[in-house]
């Protein structure tokens, strides 16, 4: 993690390549009959960073901490022969399994950042959540440099043309070897860090208990991702910032929530908040507005709403003599692409259905979750009373002219001392280890 006014973010890697190819999926999911039943995997908050969980590779097995992904399609590991490039992280030693089998083929993958994994493929018994597949392929890392996580390594969870070795990925393996009812799964993330566990990912079905209503479907469009069309994007009531040809990609292996480049200028425009190379990040002074003064922002999906307020997409950080409101919203390295991250995933369960090539969201129980604020953070009534904010944005790919947004003047509406874990405010250092927002691209 970075000690410097520059911020990366550390939490995500989402794979640069992509394929529609649908037969080759549906090939791989075909006649298959399936009487196991779903298992849940606990996973752990790191600083709603990322959500972890552990799996085991070999037998005996070896434990390993594990960022589960949807935005690629490898799993791999340290290998016992990376040396000091692997840091303090667990590393597989094939001499002590008796289920080892020698691949040999390389594998290397490179990200934007300059972080990269080098090694060679393996396969042997990969064990997650008491569910044992076995000659599943994966990499050895030999190599490894930038990553700096808690998690030992990675396991892709998307389309099998992300695949860099063109492997079969962990979970086609999970249901063509019978081990969960439907080639189905979920994720559930608390934003409350504090509570133990964090979150968890459901393995052949959804836990119903951990979302409210219904899940709402959308096709997915392009697969290799989990992509599909959103149907609009709005800050407020009046200031739309995609209404056609919006396109997302749901990746619990990204931290924020990032847009095309002129659409995302548009919506922190909409906040007030601007753009600080020495971050990387988008903000605004959180006193320069009432706290309902900032808009909601909805994303329109499947025909359904789902909305984040201020306290959802802000990052608030004490400076000490003020507060700064961190923007979760950034440029996507993908064209024309959204990438819906954790900040987004935390608030909505997710579903990711393979047979069916759809994915589902709906409200998580979470989702009113919120940070203690303390009531100087945003600017009072009072003080609002007679101060308006007009923001003139102007978007493009499919949305053209200007709009403006004039902040309401409301009552401040703050927490109290409650259930609620006090988050006193969150000093530069963690800020900077929480948020790091180089996407790591092949």
């Amino acid at each position: 993690m970075i000690c410097s006014m520059t911020v990366e973010i550390s939490c995500k890697r989402i794979s640069s390549s992509s394929s529609s190819s649908s037969d080759t999926t549906s090939s791989k999911i075909a006649s298959i009959q399936n009487k196991a039943t779903s298992v849940d995997e606990n996973l752990i908050n790191e600083m709603n960073s990322y959500w972890m969980g552990t799996i085991s590779i070999g037998t005996p097995p070896q434990s390993f901490n594990i960022d589960f992904d949807t935005g690629s399609s490898d799993l791999w590991i340290p290998s016992i022969r990376c040396l000091s490039s692997c840091g303090n992280h667990s590393r597989y030693n094939a001499n002590k399994s008796s289920t080892y089998q020698a691949n040999g083929a390389s594998f290397s993958i490179s990200y934007g950042d300059g972080s990269f994994v080098k090694g060679y493929l393996d396969s042997d018994t990969v064990t997650v959540d008491g569910l044992s597949v076995v000659n599943q392929v994966f990499a050895e890392a030999l190599n490894m440099s930038g990553f700096n996580d808690v998690s030992d390594g990675l396991l892709g969870l998307a389309y099998p043309d992300l695949a860099n070795g063109g492997e079969t990925p962990l979970f086609y393996n999970m249901y063509a070897q019978n081990l969960i009812p439907q080639p189905v799964f979920s994720f559930y993330f608390n934003p409350d860090s504090s509570v133990v566990p964090g979150g968890e990912l459901i393995l052949g079905g959804a836990d119903t208990s951990k979302y409210t209503g219904s899940l709402a479907y959308v096709n997915v469009s392009t697969q290799g991702y989990w992509q599909f069309k959103v149907n609009s994007i709005t800050a407020g009531s009046t200031t739309t910032i995609c209404s056609s040809n919006c396109n997302a990609i749901a990746d619990t292996g990204t931290t924020l929530i990032l847009g095309p480049t002129s659409q995302i200028n548009a919506l922190n425009a909409a906040l007030g908040a601007t753009y600080h190379a020495s971050t990387g990040l988008y903000s605004v002074s959180c006193s320069s507005r009432t706290q309902q003064g900032f808009p909601n922002i909805t994303f329109t999906i499947g025909g359904q709403q789902f909305t984040l307020s201020v306290l959802q997409y802000f990052i608030i950080v004490n400076s000490g003599s003020s507060f700064t409101c961190y923007s979760v919203f950034g440029v996507s390295p993908l064209t024309n692409v959204w990438i819906l991250g954790d900040y987004f995933l935390s608030r909505f369960y997710s579903l990711y259905d393979i047979g069916q090539n759809r994915v589902g969201f709906a409200t998580s129980i979470s989702y009113n979750y919120a940070p203690y604020v303390y009531p100087q953070t945003f600017q009072s009534t009072t003080s609002a009373a007679s101060t308006t904010h007009s923001t003139t944005v102007s978007t493009t790919n499919g949305n053209t002219g200007s709009t403006s947004f004039t902040a309401p003047t409301t009552t401040v509406s703050t927490m109290t001392n409650s259930s609620k874990t006090m988050h006193r405010g969150i000093d530069w250092t963690i800020l900077f280890s929480l948020i790091v927002i180089y996407i790591r691209l092949q």
